[in-house]
Order: C-alpha cells, then sequence, then structure tokens
C-alpha cells in the first residue's frame, strides 16, 4: 500500500509539474487562452498523468486505512513537489519552510511506524 502512494504521488507531481512547465512564459486571460492551452499534447499528458494518479489513489484507499492512506499520499505528494519545485523550477526555501518540511517528514515516519503491542 505504501508503493501505492509513492506511485499516487509520483504521478500527480509528474503531471502537476509538467503543466506547469507549459505554463511558463505564457498568461492564460481569456477563455479562449485558457480553452488553447488544455489541449496541447503536452498539458493532456499532464493531465492524464494525474487521473491516473487517482486510480492509483483508489487502489491504495481499497487497501488501507483512510486516515493513513491520506496523509502519507499527500505528504510524499508535498515532498516530491517541493524537490521538483526547487530542483527543476528554481523555487526558494526559507526557514520556515525548511521547519515545516521537516515536520512533515518526521510526520509521515511516525505515521509509517506500527504500533507496539
Amino acid at each position: 500500500m505504501i508503493l501505492y502512494c509513492i506511485i499516487y504521488a509520483v504521478l500527480n507531481v509528474t503531471g502537476s509539474s509538467t503543466i506547469k512547465y507549459a505554463l511558463i512564459g505564457k498568461q492564460l486571460i481569456s477563455f479562449q487562452d485558457y480553452f488553447q492551452f488544455m489541449f496541447q499534447p503536452r498539458v493532456l499528458l499532464g493531465f492524464l498523468s494525474i487521473f491516473l494518479s487517482a486510480l492509483v489513489m483508489f487502489k491504495a484507499l481499497s487497501e488501507g486505512k483512510f486516515s493513513f492512506v491520506v496523509p502519507l499520499s499527500v505528504g510524499i505528494n508535498f515532498i516530491l513537489t517541493v524537490i521538483v519545485g526547487t530542483s527543476i523550477f528554481n523555487d526558494k526555501l526559507n526557514a520556515i519552510s525548511y521547519i515545516g518540511l521537516s515536520l512533515i517528514l518526521s510526520g509521515i515516519i511516525l505515521m509509517s511506524l506500527k504500533p507496539v503491542a
């Protein structure tokens, strides 16, 4: 089930970053701009990746507890988003961002631990 959470996050971030990359240098102002943008092959590929991530999430939810699968998936998604944002899109993080990322990582690790009986 953890593997499904990772696959979900990879597909979701891949789709989002594909769409973001296609947006570089573009301004979407009119309905026509949005409509033309949505049907570019790269953007359609991004939509497909996000759609596939949803299917993987359905599988993860069918096998695991909601209170475990969703936080784990969202946390992994967040971490991958930060990695892609900083490495590909040159997003900058400050000290507060690093603290938040550390807290999220700590939460994922704690959620992954099995309780001792």
